[in-house]
């Protein structure tokens, strides 16, 4: 009995041990199902007001992007508007460079034109350098001519009073001689020319041919119209026609079919007795 009694309160002792452990885990597994509640209704509460803001926020931007699009649908029509007055100017532009290529056609034909047009007045001042240049050289020649003229003339200026002294001694001499011959029965009807001589002074060119100017001159019996005969030293060289006499100078044309040789300054020049 006591074996028995001993068994019974070894089994009581284990069962009271096996109660109490389960009831600590049974109290610390235990959960106020209240508290619970509420913190769960409070969540739901918190999921609510987060929806509805969302909500809110999802109409917000649903506004946001009707008004966007409408604003992307005006910025496409003002894109368009843009589009066709680029498009417009596209073809005015166009149209300015179909102009200009022609312009620049036109252009070139003109800078072509003028070109050659300066490739002309090139050479024609090329050549009015030339006339200048020989007409300057005639200028220096008759300049040198007008001094040598110059100084001929004062040179010369004390022979005059000479000369008319003479002249009329002369005429004095002519007369006497003009009697004798008319008592004489000698014809005096024809034109006489006295022979004298003179220098070529200055060679030059005209349109009228190869001129020169000889020293001798009208006061000399010199005429337009005369032969003189021009030589260096025994040498003939040719003949000119006289086309200007003044009283201390003449300028005549060399004859091309009398010339035997080139006419230099300072050659000699001799008149023709002539009687018509």
């Amino acid at each position: 009995m006591n074996l028995l009694g001993k068994i019974f309160t070894v089994l009581i002792l284990l069962t009271s041990v096996v109660l109490m452990v389960v009831a600590m885990f049974v109290y610390s597994t235990h959960r106020n199902w209240q508290t619970a509640y509420n913190a769960l209704d409070a969540k739901f509460k918190a999921a609510q007001a987060t929806n509805a803001n969302a909500e809110a926020q999802y109409l917000a931007q649903i506004s946001q992007l009707k008004s966007e699009q409408s604003a992307a649908v005006q910025d496409v029509a003002k894109l368009e508007t843009e589009r066709k007055i680029i498009v417009s100017q596209n073809q005015a532009i166009q149209k300015e460079v179909d102009q200009l290529r022609q312009e620049k056609t036109r252009s070139e034909a003109l800078v072509k034109a003028t070109t050659e047009n300066i490739v002309r007045l090139t050479e024609e001042v090329t050549g009015l350098r030339d006339s200048i240049r020989v007409a300057q050289q005639d200028r220096d020649e008759q300049f040198h001519t007008t001094l040598k003229a110059t100084s001929e003339l004062h040179s010369v200026g004390g022979q005059l009073q000479q000369l008319e002294e003479r002249s009329s001694q002369i005429v004095a001499q002519l007369a006497d001689v003009t009697a004798k011959a008319t008592e004489g029965g000698v014809n005096l009807q024809g034109e006489f020319v006295p022979r004298v001589r003179g220098k070529v002074s200055t060679l030059r060119r005209s349109t009228e041919g190869q001129l020169i100017e000889i020293t001798i001159g009208a006061d000399d019996g010199v005429r337009p119209g005369q032969m003189v005969e021009i030589f260096r030293g025994d040498r003939y060289l040719g003949r000119a026609e006289i086309l200007r006499a003044d009283p201390d100078r003449a300028v005549g044309r060399i004859i091309r079919k009398f010339q035997q040789g080139q006419i230099q300054e300072n050659d000699d020049v001799a008149t023709k007795l002539r009687v018509g």
